[in-house]
């Protein structure tokens, strides 16, 4: 009986292709919606998280807290050197220090975003050459006149070719740098500059020896974060206490809670939350073009109806109950659907 009822309701589809194949694009259009967009919303979510797990779970930010801080509780160079000789549980440790420098490659002035690395930054970050090479120890040591630019930075100071070999002149407050380019690459610090809020489209990333990155900024200064990498995800709280009690130590300020301990965990959670509702969001969105596509098909059935009004009349002459011309009916949308949604 069953195997009877599709089979008419095939014939009857078959015999109006033109309505029958409307009707299903009302269900294709809903169904590739949601498919597309909740892919599109979870390549995106991947993306995003990928991004922060490149810097590894194991991996700590320490900041001062600056809305209470005086001069003498913002770091140096030698705090960096007591938390990497003190703290054991510690893999790397580095500073986060960054400037904006100008260049005239375009013939006028260009914002030029400086990260000053080094070996352990390089480490922390997974800073990846993809043409050309990276820093040398003496380059790293000596200050060296070097650096390698962003991928996106590269395509856009020297199209279509490669940099490797040129030089570029930085203006940093008056103060003139020219350095060799020994490489293109991309890090953590440009894949995430979207969630610091800068605009990549104009300010340009590149990345220089810590000490040349000083020297650049006008002598000794003073960090406002550090970054570090702990021997286990799990000892990275007993890494992150540390490391606050060894600064607060050197800087008496002890009691005052001056330093902040940001895991990347945490803030792998709160991308993860916020991915969530912008997929979830999304997903209804696209739901309600499924929904519509769905009513559509009840409207042609029901227009179907009052077109069949004599063949309907036809079955019920020849013996055809109401409940046998309801499963023809609902066989032919159940066909529809299928078919739209495969």
């Amino acid at each position: 009986m069953i195997r009877e009822r599709i089979s008419n309701a095939w014939q009857m589809l078959m015999g109006n292709k033109g309505r029958s194949i409307l009707t299903m694009l009302g269900i294709i259009v809903g169904i590739a919606s949601v498919i597309t967009v909740v892919a599109v919303g979870e390549g995106a979510k991947d993306a995003v998280l990928g991004q922060f797990d490149q810097v590894g779970a194991s991996s700590l930010l320490v900041g001062v807290s600056s809305g209470q801080a005086t001069e003498n509780d913002y770091l140096t160079a030698d705090d960096v050197d007591a938390v990497r000789n003190l703290v054991t549980e510690l893999r790397f440790v580095s500073v986060d220090y960054q400037l904006i420098g100008r260049t005239d490659k375009f013939g006028d002035s260009t914002a030029i975003f400086v990260t000053g690395v080094d070996q352990d930054w390089m480490r922390i970050s997974n800073l990846t050459v993809t043409d050309g090479r990276q820093f040398s120890l003496p380059e790293l040591d000596r200050s060296g006149a070097s650096i390698i630019l962003e991928e996106e930075t590269a395509e856009r100071l020297y199209p279509g070719r490669s940099p490797i070999g040129e030089t570029l002149e930085i203006n940093r407050r008056g103060k003139l740098l020219e350095v060799e380019i020994v490489g293109v690459g991309h890090s953590i610090v440009s894949q995430l500059s979207g969630w610091t809020g800068m605009d990549v489209d104009r300010l340009m990333i590149v990345y220089m020896p810590l000490s040349t990155t000083i020297d650049l900024g006008g002598g000794e200064p003073r960090f406002s974060s550090i970054i570090a990498m702990a021997q286990s995800p799990d000892r990275l709280e007993a890494t992150g206490e540390q490391i606050v009690q060894v600064l607060e130590n050197r800087h008496g300020n002890q009691g005052e809670n001056m330093y902040r301990v940001t895991e990347t965990a945490q803030l792998l959670e709160q991308a993860d939350l916020v991915a969530n509702v912008f997929t979830n969001f999304i997903a209804i969105v696209a739901a309600i073009s499924l929904l519509v596509g769905g009513i559509g098909v009840m409207n042609i059935m029901l227009v179907s109806v009052t077109e069949r009004t004599r063949e309907i009349g036809l079955r019920k002459a020849l013996g055809a109950t109401m409940n046998d011309i309801m499963w023809q009916f609902l066989f032919e949308s159940s066909i529809l659907t299928f078919i739209g949604g495969v």
